[in-house]
């Protein structure tokens, strides 16, 4: 998912600061709290950003470290606008939408899509296990595995969420 952003999460990430590819690579696994993305996008994806001038690289010793030129920033600030844009709208539907669904999903999501405007990652730090227990529950359920089973593990992990309150 995150794979067809990683242009954005590239250039936003050297906003902040000068890193190698290794260091951009380390530094969006620790931001996202599970993501890691690999050489093989990440390399190629920052010759592109040098050739397009949004990048610079320069040498320290064995290292190339990159950051963002003035071009760079510009386009991010058109990038972010849009984003902003596409969140609003987003957020626009899922408010029209909460008013036939769950009011607990439609803070659910307005939480997410707020996150996201704000420039944050929501929920980082349970992401791993959010990710695991959506995998574990696609893989199950269409493998034909006994779904009132599964229902019944649900319930009983809602009611033990519930108790921390």
């Amino acid at each position: 998912m995150m794979a067809g952003y990683l242009r954005l999460i590239v250039m936003k990430t050297l906003s902040n600061k000068k890193l190698s590819g290794y260091g951009l690579i380390k530094q969006i696994e620790k931001d996202t709290g599970t993501w890691k993305p690999s050489f093989g996008s990440i390399y190629p994806l920052l010759e592109k950003l040098l050739k397009e001038r949004l990048v610079q690289v320069e040498a320290q010793g064995r290292k190339k470290i990159y950051f963002l030129t003035h071009e760079g920033k510009k386009h991010l600030k058109i990038i972010d606008k849009s984003k902003d844009t596409l969140v609003d709208k987003l957020i626009a539907t899922w408010s029209a939408f909460g008013k036939i669904t769950d009011r607990r999903e439609m803070g659910f999501m307005l939480e997410i899509f707020n996150s996201l405007k704000k420039g944050q990652l929501p929920f980082k730090e349970l992401n791993p296990e959010l990710n695991e227990l959506r995998a574990t529950i696609f893989e199950l359920y269409t493998s034909g595995n006994d779904r009132k089973k599964m229902k019944a593990i649900l319930r009983l992990a809602v009611k033990k969420l519930k108790s921390i309150r």
